[in-house]
């Protein structure tokens, strides 16, 4: 799950409801915070949601999500040298943010809106950030595999907030999910479940930055009725308890520590990273937060630069 509205005081609760629902049913869960939202929970003293994560594995979401400069809006026009920088000065200051709230540092580095570039992987070594979930690097079958020295983890499978405030939706959408992960042959497979502000509020906390715009002032999201709420939170219950019945469930964290080996890709292998890497990181740029015309050719260059370094991982 993605903790990342710093704006409504509404999503400081759910941001505490989530990994309690996990706690509760035994599952460790996977937790991606933004700088941005470390910041605000302890300036509000949240202490109560730092000590409700700490169960849990918990990876930083950048540095500030759709406050503009995103990633790509940062990292689109730099060479790489000078974008290593950038991606350092930046993703450090939410690496700060995060170890002061929750007292730890992150275990991995997740993409906001799925967006990234390439010197994240140079500023989480600096860093000492072992893993990037949401991997917008590809490999078949939605491969766990190194890039530039760096884990790279897919989220092979989602299930929206949509789907877990109707109870038939709810459902359906597990039995399609749980069908699909049993029939992937990897050893490691990432499922995302929502954002808990999402689970809260009717749309997105970050509407009023699409485009490239900044608001002048904070801009709250509409709440859904506490039964939806509610709703959303006992069918996520109910898959978790399901989930935890049919398959291991491990952190982040532990998916890390697995023994594995790692090899090189195949001309095929390679072929499919340089077609479907480039397409995604293309179609990144169409992330409503971003400025219109962004251009991400330069970012698809840079990381062919770095398609050497792929390797694809098994156990």
């Amino acid at each position: 799950m993605d903790v990342e509205d710093p704006i409504n005081p509404l999503a400081d609760d759910a941001a505490l409801d989530f990994p309690l629902i996990f706690s509760e049913a035994g599952v460790r869960g996977s937790f991606c915070l933004t700088g941005e939202k470390c910041r605000t929970l302890a300036a509000r003293g949240r202490t109560d949601v730092a000590e409700a994560y700490r169960p849990h594995s918990l990876g930083l979401h950048t540095n500030t999500h759709s406050f503009h400069p995103s990633t790509m809006e940062l990292l689109a026009e730099l060479e790489w040298e000078e974008g290593c920088e950038a991606a350092f000065n930046s993703e450090r200051q939410g690496f700060d943010a995060f170890q002061g709230f929750v007292g730890r540092t992150p275990e991995f580095w997740g993409g906001g809106g799925n967006t990234w570039s390439p010197e994240i992987s140079d500023a989480m070594k600096r860093l000492g950030i072992p893993a990037y979930v949401y991997a917008l690097t590809q490999f078949p079958n939605q491969a766990v595999h190194k890039f530039n020295g760096v884990f790279a983890l897919p989220q092979a499978f989602s299930i929206s907030e949509l789907d877990w405030q109707d109870d038939a939706r709810a459902r359906d959408a597990a039995d399609r999910v749980l069908r699909a992960v049993e029939a992937l042959d990897q050893a490691w497979i990432g499922l995302f479940v929502g954002h808990p502000t999402k689970f809260r509020h009717t749309d997105w906390w970050d509407i009023p930055y699409y485009g490239g715009r900044t608001p002048p002032t904070p801009e709250y999201g509409v709440p859904v009725a506490l039964e939806i709420y509610e709703r959303g939170k006992a069918n996520l219950r109910s898959f978790l308890a399901r989930l935890k019945t049919e398959f291991t469930v491990v952190g982040v964290d532990e998916a890390l520590a697995l023994p594995w080996q790692f090899r090189p890709p195949s001309p095929e292998e390679q072929n499919y990273f340089v077609e479907h890497t480039s397409d995604t990181l293309r179609g990144a740029k169409n992330w409503p937060i971003h400025y219109r015309g962004l251009d991400p050719e330069l970012i698809v260059a840079k990381t062919m630069a770095l398609a050497s370094t792929a390797v694809i991982g098994f156990i």
